[in-house]
């Protein structure tokens, strides 16, 4: 029949199959799309209160910790209150640590956590019971319970780095958590510092002041990690005041505690306080921490709740839109069909009727047969390609990106070359690279002058940032260098992920009132008498793979040992 072996026909056909597909082909990208980032969003949620479970359990050892020093040192009616809220902490430790799930915490590692914490409490009710004139014997019982907290604060960071490799993406809420945690161990064991001395009345040891300058560092650290906005808790006030409550309070009371006697110990003085006063006042400066880890909890949790609906509204709406897509689609059908293809097959059986074949219908009839056609697909091809727009407006980020003040790379490369000469195995230098992810696209939209406006602003940020001994520098066009010799591999980590935070915090506004946004690619190299080339080689590399990864990304810490 004619009708069939019409070949503008036939090309019709083909072109519906074709947009068929790739409908259906997009229609199912989109809703795995949406149905991925519903359970992520679960996932999360999940993820972070099993997380909670093992910083509960860091926090209570701490709390359990902070208790036995008290009861160790205290004397007469004091000792029986002591002795309660050690038993009583004991008990809130134990029920922690039954809620950790089995899959979060190992059997080896809880059996090595009990292990730890039974010899702690059995030396400390050891030397309660027996004469209270054994100064060594309280150091040991501390000591003790210090091992223990220790141990599993090492299991928490270990469970950090897995769920930072399982969930990228959240690495600010889980090493903010985590400073939570770090805060309440290292403030207490700033504390345990002394108690000897204290004890003994003789001044503290180089070592020990040597461990407790560490203990500051890592402490401030972590104040400045607490203090990031990140996502999760950027836009809760009441976690900002009792934050601020929380470090005012131990500033005030535990600090200038600590403070005041190591000036006593250094000036050969006699110490003003006791040591079961100062183990008591001590404590009590840091009553605030658990009720600041609860609040982040419940910030972190509704944080994710809030995605998880917003990934059900966005899967939903996919899917209304999708049907409208169908359902314009199946208009568009009718409407080729009664539009084209009748009066087509019209024509051709009028054509037939009058004995004249296809080919040798007048040139001018097959012109407007094809213009028709073209604008009926044309305007198919239209509608399909605003649907198409529209759903990938819906996957589409933002990204924005950053003169400086710091160093340039001849200045760096004279001070890191003193850094190096003063590194050692305890204290080795770190290099971390950090290069602003698709700076040519500021320049080419906004012009260079905005450009250098990125580069001063992050220049300035890196600097109020960085400690006083650190390199911060220049060293190309939109990357810059910052060095620093740091022992605890933990702490390097945690300043990394403190400068991806800073770059994506800032704002920079452009000419015309438009903030720009932007994100940065980092890499991090450690050495240890190793000259400068190689290390800056091993960074850039780090770097690299970072931008191969999708730009935004921490690279080469992993891979240091």
């Amino acid at each position: 029949m004619l009708v069939r072996n019409s070949p503008l026909i036939k090309r019709i056909s083909a072109i519906a199959l074709v947009i068929a597909c790739l409908t259906s082909i997009l229609s199912w990208e989109l809703i795995a799309n949406a149905w991925m980032q519903y359970n992520k969003a679960q996932d999360n949620i999940t993820q972070f209160s099993d997380f909670y479970q093992v910083l509960n359990v860091s926090n209570k050892l701490a709390e359990e910790r902070g208790f036995a020093n008290q009861l160790i040192f205290s004397s007469g009616n004091n000792r029986q209150a002591a002795r309660a809220a050690f038993h009583k902490s004991q008990n809130l430790t134990d029920q922690a640590l039954k809620k950790i799930p089995d899959e979060i915490l190992s059997s080896t590692m809880l059996q090595n956590t009990l292990s730890y914490l039974l010899r702690g409490r059995a030396e400390v009710e050891e030397y309660v019971a027996g004469p209270k004139d054994d100064a060594s014997g309280a150091q040991i019982a501390v000591d003790a319970m210090m091992e223990a907290t220790e141990y599993f604060h090492n299991i928490l960071f270990i469970r950090t780095e897995s769920f930072i490799k399982m969930e990228p993406s959240a690495l600010g809420a889980i090493l903010q958590g985590q400073a939570l945690g770090g805060l309440r161990n290292s403030t207490g064991k700033l504390g345990s510092y002394f108690l000897y001395y204290l004890n003994t009345g003789l001044p503290l040891t180089e070592p020990q002041l040597e461990k407790i300058s560490k203990e500051w560092a890592k402490i401030e650290i972590q104040w400045w990690l607490l203090g990031a906005q990140t996502d999760e808790v950027k836009d809760s006030a009441k976690f900002r005041e009792l934050m601020l409550k929380t470090r005012h309070n131990f500033q005030n009371k535990g600090a200038s505690l600590v403070r005041m006697l190591q000036t006593q110990s250094e000036n050969r003085e006699l110490y003003s306080i006791g040591v079961e006063e100062f183990s008591i006042r001590f404590q009590n400066s840091l009553s605030s921490f658990n009720d600041l880890l609860q609040m982040y909890l419940s910030d972190v949790h509704r944080y994710y709740s809030n995605e998880k609906k917003s990934a059900l509204y966005h899967l939903v709406m996919t899917l209304i839109t999708l049907f409208l897509v169908y359902a314009l689609a199946l208009v568009a059908v009718i409407y080729i069909h009664s539009g084209v293809v009748k009066p087509l097959m019209k024509i051709n059986l009028r054509v037939k009727s009058m004995g004249v074949d296809e080919e040798e219908l007048p040139h001018q009839t097959q012109i407007c047969e094809i213009k028709a056609l073209e604008t009926t697909l044309n305007k198919l091809e239209e509608h399909i390609d605003e649907k198409r727009m529209l759903s990938d407006e819906l996957k589409l980020l933002a990204e924005k990106d950053a003169l400086t003040g710091v160093l340039n790379r001849r200045g760096f490369e004279m001070k890191a070359q003193h850094l190096l000469e003063q590194e050692d195995s305890e204290a080795p230098a770190w290099l971390i690279l950090l290069d602003i992810d698709h700076f040519k696209h500021i320049n080419d939209t906004w012009g260079h002058p905005v450009g250098d406006k990125v580069l001063a602003s992050l220049g300035k940020a890196l600097q109020q940032i960085a400690l006083a001994d650190w390199i911060v520098a220049r060293v190309g066009g939109e990357e810059f260098a910052i060095m620093f010799r740091m022992a605890d591999k933990q702490d390097v980590l945690r300043y990394a992920w403190l400068l991806q935070m800073t770059c994506k915090n800032l704002r920079v506004a452009a000419d015309n009132g438009v903030e720009i946004r932007f994100t940065a690619s980092f890499g991090i190299a450690r050495t240890y008498h190793c000259g400068l080339p190689a290390m800056m080689s091993e960074a850039d590399k780090a770097l690299y793979r970072s931008k191969k990864a999708g730009r935004d990304r921490i690279s080469g810490f992993d891979e240091q040992t």
